[in-house]
């Protein structure tokens, strides 16, 4: 099963009882010997945890963002990836909420060449988080004004040590400052390639989250979304070039048309399990009503 896992990238199981609960689904991939690990994005708390043990995640179920659109994105970070992960259905929703995936070679194919080629040669860098809380500066009375610098220098120097400290992952702290968004820290990872290799068949493909990550992508598909709370409040996203300089609106259409071009719906039932080659085969949500219960784990 995993040979062909590795072959083709993804696997649809339907139709067992045995990963109906969570007890199951546990008892299935033990089966199959896989050992699990951390959720690459653990420490950002991103997720909500179903089964602590089981190092068993939700994957996106949250009411607030039923009308957000996933993107097609690896689970990754600058540091973190995990090759294996399986994706099982507890409760399916109401209406949509299907599981997505997204063949990276195929996005290799397609994709213009020029467009693949000014990614590679700069580079892409993501703004994975931003804080907001620092607006206040900004409308400080006149006689304070001149402390606006200085409190920005210590603030971002106390902010940058408390990331470091909270949440794994390489992440740089930059102000931006503008009338929509107002004043704000923004933690952007390393420069990194858009294309990565398969680590077992050395063969490349789309590793690039602009999909679900692009601000003018999101906006796009979702308009304005009701103002959410907590993780999610802080995890706003952002794609650029390496140099922070913009990609141009005309590229990430293109990337979009691609990636739906080849979009893959899995209208998943209670009880059904994805098994997902990270590296090689992208996964994402569709919107949906009512309650959804899907969950993930990651496996080393």
């Amino acid at each position: 099963l995993l040979e062909q896992l590795t072959a083709g990238g993804a696997i649809w199981l339907r139709g067992f009882d045995l990963m109906k609960t969570k007890e199951g689904f546990a008892s299935f991939y033990e089966q199959l010997e896989l050992e699990p690990c951390q959720d690459p994005l653990a420490s950002v708390g991103a997720r909500a945890v179903v089964d602590k043990k089981s190092a068993m995640y939700e994957a996106v179920n949250k009411p607030s963002r039923a009308k957000f659109f996933v993107g097609m994105h690896a689970e990754s970070t600058y540091k973190r990836t995990n090759r294996l992960g399986a994706f099982v259905c507890f409760k399916q929703a109401e209406t949509g909420g299907e599981f997505l995936l997204l063949d990276g070679h195929k996005m290799l194919k397609d994709l213009d060449p020029a467009v693949l080629r000014r990614l590679y040669d700069k580079g892409v860098r993501f703004s994975n988080a931003e804080l907001p809380f620092f607006d206040f500066l900004r409308t400080l009375p006149e006689p304070l004004q001149p402390l606006k610098e200085p409190l920005k220098g210590v603030f971002k120097a106390v902010a940058q040590v408390a990331v470091g400290a909270k949440i794994d992952m390489e992440l740089e702290l930059r102000w931006d400052e503008n009338e929509e968004d107002g004043l704000r820290l923004l933690a952007f990872s390393p420069t990194q390639p858009p294309v990565n290799r398969h680590p077992v068949t050395g063969e490349p493909a789309w590793f690039c989250n602009v999909h679900s990550h692009s601000r003018y992508l999101r906006d796009g598909r979702d308009g304005k979304l009701v103002e959410s709370s907590g993780a999610s409040k802080l995890n706003v996203t952002n794609m650029f070039y390496g140099d922070l300089s913009e990609v141009s609106a005309d590229d990430l259409k293109h990337i979009d048309e691609v990636t739906m071009k080849n979009l893959v719906y899995v209208p998943m039932e209670k009880g059904d399990v994805v098994l997902v080659d990270n590296y090689q085969v992208m996964h994402g949500r569709d919107v949906f009503t009512g309650e959804r219960l899907h969950a993930v784990t990651w496996f080393q």
